[in-house]
């Protein structure tokens, strides 16, 4: 111990509690499992008008381990990156049509994807 030290014998050091504030979550999205596949479905969609294309976004400049220029998004207008059936952004909009009860499964044929 050094020998300079001041020692206050009524000193108590006083520590803020640190209380660890719960983490909130991020909202899942559950989206439920269609009887085709996406790529299929995109068409007949487009044809009902109960979706519309989106402008491709930009390519970015630093491109990350998902980004695939082999693939090919018909929902972004062709542009590169990723394809339809794995984009979630898309399944999101489809899941939202299918609990408003708007995609008729039963009227299109298609072959059972599993």
């Amino acid at each position: 111990m050094p020998t300079n030290a001041i020692r206050n014998p009524g000193y108590q050091p006083q520590f803020q509690q640190y209380q660890q504030q719960p983490r909130q979550q991020a909202q899942r999205t559950w989206i439920d499992l269609i009887p085709m596949k996406y790529a299929d479905l995109f068409p007949r969609l487009l044809e009902r008008k109960l979706i519309y294309t989106k402008a491709p976004p930009p390519v970015p400049v630093k491109l990350t381990a998902r980004y695939r220029p082999d693939l090919f998004c018909a929902f972004h207008q062709g542009a590169s990156g990723h394809d339809i059936d794995h984009f979630f952004t898309f399944q999101k909009v489809v899941q939202k049509l299918v609990q408003k009860n708007l995609i008729p499964f039963e009227e299109f044929e298609f072959e059972c994807v599993g």
